[in-house]
C-alpha cells in the first residue's frame, strides 16, 4: 500500500481547482451510468464509464465532480496520468483484487497519489476508455471513503442520500483537454426487474418486462462498482459489487432518508435460477433476509408454458410445432404453478428438460390441471414454485447468502392410484451442453401409467420443505383421466391371431393363403 506523497497531493489539488471551459465533448462520453441506470438506491457506489470513439495517443487527465441540487460539490475524483496520458500500471495495486483474469486494471485499487485510502484518485484512464469509482456510503468500511472536495483530503461525512445530483466529467489536458459532459442522477427508491441473464433470451425478457411496465423498472445492466469485463479480461471485488447489488433490492443501510426495507419493490423472474447464481444468493437472498418474500411489493413471475420457447413434433400429426413462453405474474394464493404436461411414448427422465431437442415426438398440454393420458404413455408435469421464508447462511462475502430451505418434496395422492413422491429440482440442457439447475422448478415424470386403472381420478398435490414440513399455499388438485388403449379393428385382431402361413413343397396351403389375404386386406383399411 502506498503512502501519501505531499507533492503529488498538491498537484492533485491544484488540478482540481483549475477552471476548465465548457466545450462540446468530442472524445469524452458518459456511457454509464446509462439512461436506464440514472436512478440509484441511496448510498450507492457507482462507476462512471466512457469509451473513446477512436483510440487516443495521449488521453490526459479526467476530473469528475458531483454536485447536489444546490450546486454544492459533494464528490471529486480525478486521475493522475503518466507522460503518455494514461494511468500507470504501477499506480494500481491489483494484488488487492480477489478475482481477476487478463490484464485489466481496477480504479478501486488505484494508490497514487495518496495511497489506497485516497478516495479521490479512483479514475482509471486508458487509450480506449476511462473508468471511475464514485462512492456513496455503502462500502465506507473498505477503507477509501475520503475526498478532496473540501480542499484537503478528509473522510467523507455526507453520504449520497435522496436527491438529484449533477455529474460533470471534464478533460483537463492531453487529447481530452477542454471537453466536458454531464448527466443528471437521482438517488432514492428503486423498483427493479430481477432474473438470471443465462441464456441470453432470458436476459432479453428480464429487460423487456422492465421496459413494458409503467413507469419502466430498473434492470442492472451497467457494471456494478467492483466488477468489470472487457473482452476476455476482467476482475471482481465481491464485497463491493454485491453490497451495491444487495441494497438495490432491499436497502438496509443506516442513515437513508426514503430508501428503506419497507419501501423495497422488486419483480423477480423465476427461471433457471442456479444455486450459486447472484440472482439467488444476492437478490432473492436480500428479499428473503428482509422478510419480503410474501410482501405485496414483491412480484414473482414465470413463463406461462414453463420455458422461454419450445419446439417439438406433434406425435399425432407428425407436424413441427413451436410455442413462445409469455412472462406472467404468479397467481394470488399459491406458491405452486403447473405450466404444462407432456405426453410421449419415448423414454423420459424426471426433473429434466432438453431445450434443444426439437425433434422430440410428444403431445404438449398447456392445461395441465385437467389432462388425459392413455395407459402406457409417459406423462410429465412441469411447473414452478417461488421461494419460501427461510433463514440464510453467509456465502463468504458481503451481502451474499445461501437460502437454508426451499420446497424439496412433492407428493401426489389418490386413493385408487396410490402415492407418488418426487424430490429434487429441474435440470435443463441448453445448446452447447450447458446444464442449468433450476432450484424452483420441476418436471415430475409418471412412467408407469400402464398399471393405472382406466377412469377419471383426482390427484391431490402437496409440497414439503427440506425438513418434511408442509408448505402453505401449495395444495393443488389435478384431474387425471386415464384412458384404455383404443381397440384394434376386428380384422386386425383376426389377422394377428391367425397362425403364420405355411408352405408345402413350394405351394401355399388353402387355409394359409386365406389367412394371408385377410391380413393384407386388414392392413390396407
Amino acid at each position: 500500500m502506498s503512502t501519501m506523497r505531499p507533492l503529488r497531493i498538491a498537484i492533485l489539488l491544484f488540478c482540481l481547482i483549475l477552471t476548465v471551459p465548457a466545450a462540446t465533448a468530442g472524445n469524452l462520453t458518459i456511457l454509464q451510468p446509462s439512461a436506464n441506470e440514472s436512478t440509484f438506491a441511496e448510498m450507492r457506489d457507482f462507476y462512471v464509464y466512457g469509451v473513446f470513439p477512436e483510440p487516443l495517443e495521449h488521453p490526459g487527465n479526467i476530473r469528475l465532480v458531483l454536485t447536489d441540487e444546490s450546486g454544492v460539490i459533494v464528490r471529486t475524483v480525478m486521475s493522475c496520468v503518466n507522460e503518455t496520458g494514461v494511468t500507470p500500471e504501477a499506480a494500481v495495486e491489483m494484488s488487492l483484487v480477489p478475482n481477476r483474469w487478463g490484464g485489466l486494471l481496477a480504479p478501486d485499487v488505484i494508490t497514487e497519489p495518496g495511497g489506497i485510502a485516497n478516495g479521490s484518485n479512483k479514475v482509471l484512464v486508458t487509450g480506449t476508455y476511462y473508468l471511475a469509482l464514485v462512492q456513496g456510503g455503502i462500502t465506507r468500511g473498505m477503507g477509501s471513503y475520503t475526498d478532496v472536495s473540501s480542499g484537503t483530503l478528509a473522510p467523507i461525512t455526507r453520504d449520497l442520500t435522496a436527491g438529484t445530483y449533477t455529474l460533470v466529467v471534464e478533460g483537463l489536458d492531453g487529447d481530452l483537454a477542454g471537453e466536458r459532459v454531464e448527466k443528471e442522477l437521482v438517488f432514492g427508491t428503486t423498483h427493479a426487474s430481477l432474473g438470471t441473464f443465462r441464456p441470453d433470451a432470458n436476459r432479453e425478457n428480464v429487460v423487456g418486462w422492465a421496459r413494458e411496465r409503467v413507469p419502466p423498472l430498473r434492470v442492472y445492466i451497467d457494471w456494478f462498482p467492483g466488477y468489470f469485463r472487457s473482452g476476455d479480461a476482467g476482475y471482481e471485488i465481491p464485497d463491493r459489487w454485491q453490497a451495491n447489488n444487495g441494497i438495490e433490492v432491499a436497502n438496509d443501510c443506516t442513515g437513508t432518508t426514503v430508501d428503506t426495507i419497507a419501501s423495497a419493490r422488486n419483480d423477480c423472474l423465476i427461471y433457471n435460477v442456479g444455486s450459486t447464481s447472484a440472482t439467488l444468493q444476492v437478490e432473492i437472498a436480500a428479499i428473503l433476509r428482509n422478510g419480503l418474500v410474501d410482501s405485496d411489493r414483491t412480484t414473482f413471475t414465470h413463463y406461462d408454458i414453463g420455458e422461454l420457447s419450445m419446439a417439438w413434433v406433434d406425435r399425432a400429426t407428425g407436424a413441427a410445432e413451436s410455442m413462445i413462453g409469455r412472462q406472467v405474474a404468479y397467481p394470488a394464493g399459491t406458491r405452486l404453478v403447473y405450466t404444462r404436461a407432456e405426453i410421449t411414448d419415448e423414454p423420459v427422465r424426471t426433473n429434466y428438460f432438453n431445450t434443444v431437442a426439437n425433434d422430440s415426438s410428444k403431445t404438449v398440454d398447456t392445461t395441465p390441471m385437467q389432462v388425459t393420458v392413455v395407459q402406457g404413455e409417459n406423462l410429465t408435469f412441469y411447473g414452478v414454485t417461488r421461494p419460501i421464508e427461510t433463514t440464510l447462511t453467509g456465502a463468504g462475502s458481503a451481502y451474499r447468502y445461501t437460502p437454508d430451505d426451499r420446497i424439496a418434496t412433492y407428493i401426489y395422492e389418490n386413493e385408487t392410484l396410490g402415492r407418488f413422491t418426487f424430490t429434487g429440482c429441474l435440470e435443463r440442457e441448453f445448446e452447447g451442453g450447458y446444464i442449468g439447475a433450476a432450484g424452483y422448478e420441476f418436471g415430475h415424470a409418471f412412467t408407469e401409467t400402464a398399471a393405472m386403472p382406466a377412469g377419471t381420478w383426482l390427484l391431490a398435490v402437496s409440497a414439503y420443505d427440506t425438513t418434511g414440513t408442509p408448505v402453505e399455499m401449495t395444495n393443488r388438485t389435478i384431474e387425471l383421466e386415464v384412458a384404455a388403449p383404443p381397440a384394434l379393428p376386428t380384422a386386425t385382431l383376426v389377422a394377428a391371431a391367425a397362425p403364420a402361413p405355411t408352405r408345402t413343397s413350394g405351394f401355399w396351403s388353402v387355409p394359409a393363403l386365406v389367412a394371408l389375404l385377410a391380413a393384407v386386406a386388414a392392413r390396407r383399411r
